[in-house]
């Protein structure tokens, strides 16, 4: 594995900033600008994941004895050695895990979350497409998710991750499925925060998704973990959207245009909640779509 010279870790971003904290005087545009010059950065590494990973659980503060980061730190080794690591010239891939992992790090950051709940979110966010082959998860739902978390167990049990770590893990990574995970796991987070009663899971939803309904915070991070997906799927600038779209078009065999994007963006806008903070990003991201000819 490639190792950074003197002039990488020179450049090596500070853990005071984004997105490893917040900076209260930075609004949306310089963070999203902030963002994405970490992509690039950490996207030019041969390692990129594993320094990324290693980074981000240096900015939660657990130990490094910690089961749950020696699992994710050889998950994030194996992707960067091409095991589990995608579709490599298309969208889903070791760049994206790395670009959700990050953004779920800065939207925990916004969350006031405790060390822990980060580092289930970020971890979950590492696997959350593990192993993905390239095909459209809205033709068979949870068939991606479950194939992430089948590739990722092993890991797990070799770290001796605990049961209920494991098991909220699961649901985080479920609760990603953008046909019936994400919006299921929106119902539980909704009829939390209404204080009402959370409707029990249809009998087509995995077993391991019903802990959204009992465990309100679960239910939060799930949202926000599923928001973390789809910030880096509209895109924080213009240059970072028109990348993303020309990756997913490469992956899917098509052509995507701007009418393409701006409907994306259009179904996604009213759905953004725990990661609000970035609206002002996808409404100029919008705005410049709907000048493009």
């Amino acid at each position: 594995m490639a190792r950074p010279g003197p002039s990488e870790k020179a450049k090596a971003p500070a853990l005071t900033r984004p997105p490893f904290a917040v900076v209260q005087s930075l609004g949306p545009p310089q963070v999203g600008a902030a963002l994405v010059a970490c992509f690039e950065q950490f996207g030019a590494r041969a390692d990129r994941l594993e320094h990324a990973y290693s980074l981000v659980w240096r900015s939660i503060g657990l130990p490094e004895s910690d089961a749950l980061l020696l699992a994710g730190q050889a998950i994030a080794r194996d992707i960067d050695h091409g095991i589990g690591s995608g579709v490599s010239i298309g969208y889903h891939n070791s760049q994206h895990f790395l670009e959700v992992m990050l953004t779920a790090l800065y939207l925990s950051r916004l969350a006031g979350l405790d060390p822990r709940r980060t580092a289930r979110v970020v971890t979950a966010a590492l696997i959350h497409d593990f192993h993905h082959d390239g095909s459209r998860g809205a033709l068979s739902p949870f068939r991606l998710e479950l194939l992430a978390l089948q590739e990722a167990l092993p890991y797990l049990r070799a770290a001796k991750v605990d049961e209920e770590e494991w098991l909220r893990l699961q649901a985080l990574v479920l609760a990603t499925d953008p046909t019936t995970g994400v919006p299921y796991a929106r119902m539980c987070w909704v009829g939390h925060s209404a204080s009402g009663p959370v409707a029990l899971p249809a009998s087509t939803l995995p077993p391991q998704l019903g802990r959204l309904r009992v465990e309100p915070e679960l239910a939060h991070d799930a949202v926000l973990l599923a928001e973390a997906d789809v910030i880096p799927s509209i895109g924080l600038t213009l240059k970072h959207a028109e990348q993303l779209q020309s990756r997913l078009a490469t992956e899917w065999g098509t052509v995507s245009d701007r009418d393409d994007k701006l409907q994306f963006i259009d179904r996604m806008l009213d759905r953004i909640t725990v990661a609000s903070f970035f609206l002002p990003n996808i409404q100029a991201v919008r705005q410049a779509y709907l000048g493009k000819k």
